[in-house]
């Protein structure tokens, strides 16, 4: 009988855990783009705790790659980017991953935008996929 209430608890509780967690974001692609006016090179992106991993070698200036990391859910809470800018300094930043519930909820695909600035700065952003960058 013991037994049985604790399988009965178990089982509230992950049905409960299922029905409170959040919806993931999934993903058409995600970018990286250059805003500085060098270029940047050995640009790195690692998504945490699930440690999905993109690179590339070189972006030039005011240019985007795709790092060929969509087609899934966007299951990370943050991600790990580093890079060397064109003065030869080498950067590396812990980000926030944003997350939009709406987006989620209705199925939408959503683009992973990481935005490099000068000064060691980055941004990300979803945003709607736009095929032409």
């Amino acid at each position: 009988m013991k037994y049985l209430f604790s399988a009965c608890t178990w089982a509230a509780l992950a049905l409960t855990l299922l029905a409170c967690a959040k919806p993931h974001v999934v993903l058409d692609r995600v970018l990286v783009k250059n805003a500085t006016a060098g270029s940047i090179t050995e640009v790195k992106v690692r998504h945490e705790p699930t440690q999905v991993y993109g690179a590339v070698n070189t972006i030039l200036p005011q240019r985007a790659l795709d790092l060929g990391l969509s087609g899934q859910p966007m299951l990370a809470t943050q991600a790990v980017v580093s890079w060397r800018d064109g003065e030869g300094r080498d950067w590396s930043i812990v980000i926030p991953l944003p997350y939009d519930r709406s987006a989620a909820e209705a199925g939408q695909l959503m683009s992973l935008v990481y935005v490099i600035y000068p000064a060691g700065r980055i941004t990300a952003q979803l945003q709607l996929p736009a095929r032409d960058q």
